[in-house]
């Protein structure tokens, strides 16, 4: 019961041997500040990687619906009927290659 007491007391932090305790005090404090450094380290990573994650995302589908939108107004038909309202036409001859030797 004395020593609950004395602990109670802070005695431990009192004595002759207080440097002693001091030194341990002082130890396991920077090492718990280290702990919580490292853990509110980690998760400021992995918020910043679950942000870039979300933009990769959309980066892709805007890639991708791109591709697609490029895809269709590239084909043949697209073009044709664009330039029908212009007044072009398809050739009905083939193209000439033209050789040059020298």
């Amino acid at each position: 019961m004395k020593s609950f007491l004395s602990f109670l007391n802070i005695e431990f932090l009192l004595g002759k041997d207080s440097n002693k305790n001091w030194r341990m005090l002082l130890f396991i404090s920077l090492l718990l500040m280290a702990s919580i450094y490292s853990s509110h380290s980690a998760d400021q990573k992995i918020f910043l990687i679950s942000k870039l994650n979300k933009e990769v995302n959309t980066l892709n589908s805007i890639s991708v619906s791109t591709k697609v939108n490029l895809m269709n107004t590239k084909m043949e038909s697209k073009v044709t009927s664009k330039l029908k309202n212009k007044g072009l036409t398809n050739s009905n001859h083939p193209p000439i290659k033209i050789i040059i030797t020298d």
